[in-house]
């Protein structure tokens, strides 16, 4: 996998977070279009790190990885709830929101960080 195609879904990305405010301004239900999203955004975040940390032996959890996993559970909890019927709690309304736009700032990050520097195979 190169630089190119990382770059290719992480703007695929962007579009969808982009799709998902527009559909969800249109139809008066960003809340739920949000919550879909993140849902499937933690669920495939999750699924990649189960895959790539397999592989270890001796797996040490460090700090940051266990915050960005307590942070992502968070988020899924939020946006099951949402999903659920509970989209008009305010604590589930803000963990949605910060969840979507803490997505689209690490995606936009990482698309800067790759467009920065160059790699011949991220692997």
């Amino acid at each position: 996998m190169n630089d190119t195609t990382v770059s290719v879904v992480l703007v695929i990305i962007l579009i969808c977070h982009l799709a998902t405010i527009a559909i969800g301004y249109k139809t008066k239900k960003t809340i739920v279009s949000i919550a879909y999203l993140n849902a499937a955004f933690v669920i495939g975040m999750l699924v990649f790190w189960v895959v790539d940390t397999q592989n270890i032996k001796q797996h040490q959890f460090e700090f940051r990885e266990l915050a960005v996993l307590c942070i992502e559970a968070c988020i899924l909890i939020s946006a099951l709830f949402t999903i659920m019927g509970f989209q008009n709690k305010t604590y589930v309304k803000v963990i949605n929101h910060m969840g979507f736009w803490l997505h689209i700032l690490a995606t936009t990050g990482m698309l800067i960080f790759i467009s920065t520097f160059k790699f011949d195979s991220l692997y």
